[in-house]
């Protein structure tokens, strides 16, 4: 069954980029907020279905935490950014929201960063074994690595805030060699990340 037009030009890893390898800004902006529209739209629906019910989420939240606590939910996260995977850090947001704003953003902010440092370390490994470097430069796709080679940096910092693959492209910095201290500081950029989603899912909380 083939795709319809609007799915790839809405979704497309290169939907987002112009013929010279530059951002297309208003193509990036939109698909940040359909892609949080989405996420968000999930977990008020999860949310109000829950609340229907009259379970009691400080039960659910405290069994998570016993059984998981602060560890699980970083190494989670640290995963997620560390490999390329179809799952999202955000899955964790309905069981942290009882904790202290900093603490969330504190364990989510600094697992995010570790993993993507990690990535960005593989990268190095990988970039010196030519066979591997050509098989994961492919499989990024040449965008990711014309990213890299325009935006350097805010390459990470953007996609650190943006639906953008950010693992990925942790992974391929560290292939084209990107200064460690610049990645390590770029990515820093998870802790404002997480601040703003915190504020976004504790406001649902609010409205519902």
């Amino acid at each position: 069954m083939k795709k319809p037009h609007w799915v790839d030009a809405l979704f497309s890893k290169k939907s987002y980029l112009r013929d010279d390898g530059s951002f297309h800004v208003r193509k990036l902006l939109f698909r940040t907020f359909i892609a949080m529209l989405f996420i968000f739209t999930l977990y008020f629906i999860g949310y109000r279905i829950y609340s229907g019910l009259g379970l009691d989420e400080n039960v659910v939240v405290q069994t998570f935490i016993d059984d998981f606590g602060v560890l699980g939910v970083a190494l989670y996260v640290f995963i997620v950014d560390l490999f390329v995977l179809p799952l999202s850090v955000d899955l964790m947001w309905p069981f942290v929201l009882e904790w202290h704003p900093l603490m969330i953003i504190a364990v989510m902010g600094t697992a995010s960063v570790a993993g993507a440092f990690c990535a960005y370390l593989f990268g190095r490994l990988v970039g010196l074994i030519p066979v591997f470097r050509k098989w994961v430069l492919k499989q990024s796709g040449t965008h990711t690595e014309t990213l890299i080679t325009k935006y350097g940096i805010w390459a990470i910092v953007i996609s650190g805030l943006t639906p953008l693959p950010f693992s990925t492209i942790c992974t391929v910095a560290g292939i084209v060699e990107l200064k460690v201290h610049h990645v390590l500081l770029s990515s820093l950029i998870r802790y404002v990340r997480m601040g703003i989603y915190y504020l976004i899912f504790a406001g649902l909380i609010v409205i519902g």
